[in-house]
């Protein structure tokens, strides 16, 4: 087998490593209780909470709900607290939600509230989510809430909306409050038919001094662990969605926990782990504690991970959207507006993905001529290869000199052959982050009844085997593998790397499958071309150079 057979088996190899440690982390042990008690006391202090409390059956709870242009909420008289959040712009991939006559993502898990409060006034604590506030004041666009303490204190809570966004303000005027906290422990409802490969992206996030943290399920334990400081906001996601807390008062500390631990699914290119049976396991809490005057503002966001409209509120909270590793983010940004634009005249975000990888296609053309050129110029030297293998058959220090002379002599590299595989790495994960997780490509259809969303995989395989079938003929039409007289190795490697990334794919973004057969297709045709060009251009003069020089010769 040659080197640059070995190298394309590393390259694909290296592609399979990073994802499996970028998306597949084990999930956390647990921990010895001497362990455990070490690290509860790391955790930065917070408010003790009081014990829960049953209302009595006397006690009748009310519902208020709210409607803007852009999202329904459901606020109970339970704590003030928000019990649904629904997003009419978005409909749910559940199955049980497809038949609802109002079929909208929901935010809040069943059964669950968020928005909660836990304060201390005069030194006694209050768990105000136990607690029962009147409504003294309704409009289309603010709700306010009040509770009596039993010092005769009273509190309000006030909610206020607007038509044009996803963000809405939350004040608490609590007098002679000693410390607040805010909590959002309800974590995020699943969203996504595929759930088991969704949960990867549910975690929670926190921003502190303008440095974005993601803290994922895998990340995430049971015992609360926070960080002190000015906390910018703090929020918990799902693979398309974010619920974000905005302080607008000076923060003491954060904490943030998992409720159970489970194994996570999703992941493996090849294989799916099934979605975990306890919703625990997947359910993130987070807390904000936070020091004022007895006045507490905050933002409250409630929507979806769009790059360009969470930007645009200038609040941080674009950090919040997965766009790959570091030196990634660049390039999906760049990516992501490119395919923005040219969605503005192509309404088929799959014929979107078409055009790009022509771009692409043409993008990489040098890169592919120098390959092409060189893999020529390795056949042409083939016999002379083959001479030094037998004449130093015994001697392999000296074998290798004698090849490296070779290949200088001849401008040869063999590894060239190789680059526009490994240039194209990058391009792949910044697409894969794009097509993966892009709100915009959520439920995006290509072609109705086959490919109806191009997030998630093609159901049918029909598009991977498609890509493994031009990745075999592009090797046929290269000659990189079946004209190089290599015997029966490289012939195994001509079937064997199509096969193999084929089964790669298959749980891969239909959209990111798309553009790589589409890519091969182009790049068939772009080799037929090189391949003519390189003939004509060699052709001539090795027939007429003997000649010229014979002729010299006898004169």
């Amino acid at each position: 087998m040659d080197k640059k057979s070995i190298i394309g088996i590393l390259l694909i190899f290296l592609v399979l490593i990073l994802w499996q440690s970028l998306m597949v982390r084990k999930a956390p042990k647990e921990e010895s209780k001497g362990v455990e008690e070490q690290r509860r006391k790391e955790i930065p202090q917070e408010i003790v909470k009081p014990p829960e409390m049953k209302l009595p059956e006397s006690v009748s709870l009310k519902l208020d709900t709210v409607d803007t242009p852009l999202f329904r909420i459901v606020l109970t008289s339970l704590g003030a607290s928000a019990q649904s959040i629904k997003l009419k712009k978005y409909e749910s991939a559940l199955p049980e939600d497809k038949n609802l006559p109002e079929p909208w993502v929901e935010l809040i898990p069943p059964e669950k509230k968020v928005l909660e409060d836990i304060i201390i006034v005069d030194g006694k604590g209050f768990n105000l989510s136990n607690e029962v506030f009147n409504l003294v004041s309704k409009t289309p666009t603010q709700l306010i809430y009040e509770f009596v303490l039993p010092s005769k204190k009273k509190i309000q809570k006030i909610y206020t909306f607007s038509d044009s966004s996803y963000i809405f303000d939350l004040k608490l005027n609590i007098p002679n409050a000693d410390r607040y906290e805010i909590l959002w422990q309800a974590g995020v409802k699943s969203t996504e038919k595929n759930e088991a490969m969704g949960l990867r992206y549910f975690g929670g996030l926190v921003s502190l001094g303008g440095i974005t943290v993601l803290k994922s399920l895998n990340k995430l334990d049971t015992i609360p662990k926070g960080e002190q400081g000015d906390i910018d906001w703090i929020g918990v996601k799902n693979k398309y969605f974010l619920a974000a807390i905005v302080p607008r008062v000076e923060t003491e500390s954060y904490s943030m926990k998992r409720f159970a631990l489970g194994n996570v699914g999703g992941g493996c290119a090849m294989a799916c782990a099934p979605a975990v049976k306890d919703p625990e396991a997947k359910r993130v809490g987070i807390s904000l504690l936070t020091r004022s005057s007895g006045a507490y503002n905050f933002k409250i966001y409630t929507g979806p991970l769009d790059y360009d409209k969470l930007l645009g509120l200038g609040l941080g909270l674009q950090e919040a959207c997965y766009l790959g590793m570091k030196w990634i983010r660049p390039i999906s940004r760049f990516f992501l507006k490119l395919f923005k634009v040219l969605n503005k005249g192509i309404s088929n975000y799959g014929l979107v993905i078409i055009v790009f990888s022509l771009m692409m296609t043409i993008v990489f053309y040098p890169l592919t001529r120098i390959s092409h050129k060189s893999m020529h110029a390795m056949q042409q030297i083939q016999p002379k290869l083959k001479e030094l293998q037998k004449r130093y058959k015994k001697d392999s220090k000296k074998l290798s000199q004698e090849t490296m002379a070779l290949y200088r002599k001849h401008g040869v590299s063999p590894l060239s052959g190789c680059l526009p595989m490994l240039i194209q790495l990058p391009v792949f994960f910044a697409l894969y982050a794009i097509l993966d997780t892009t709100i915009a490509l959520r439920g995006a259809v290509f072609i109705p009844h086959w490919i109806e969303d191009l997030s998630q995989s093609d159901p049918y395989f029909a598009l991977p085997i498609l890509m493994g079938g031009t990745m075999f003929l592009q090797q046929k039409i290269q000659g990189s593998s079946m004209s190089m007289g290599q015997g029966s190795q490289q012939k195994m490697m001509a079937y064997f790397m199509p096969i193999m990334m084929t089964v790669i794919f298959l749980r891969f973004p239909a959209g990111l499958v798309l553009y790589w057969f589409m890519y091969n297709i182009f790049a068939m045709i772009q080799t037929y071309m090189i391949k003519k060009e390189t003939a004509n251009k060699t052709s001539f003069p090795s027939l007429s150079r003997p000649k010229l020089l014979h002729s010299q010769t006898k004169k």
